[in-house]
């Protein structure tokens, strides 16, 4: 029974391993998504609204 103990304490080792990868990847991906998502409504939101992002110009009558 000693050996299936070793065994089976690999198997636990090695399967959590997998589950940090999983959770990593998906945590990753979120992340991504939630960054690309703000710069996208950032920029669609600075397209929308042009007026406050141009620079302004002083208009000097001499």
């Amino acid at each position: 029974m000693a050996v299936d103990e070793k065994d089976n304490q690999k198997h636990k080792k090695f399967m959590k391993s997998i589950y940090k990868k999983i959770i990593f990847i998906i945590s990753a991906i979120a992340l991504f998504s939630v960054i690309m998502g703000v710069v996208k409504y950032s920029l669609s939101y600075i397209e929308n609204n042009p007026a406050k992002y141009l620079p302004k110009q002083n208009q000097d009558k001499n």
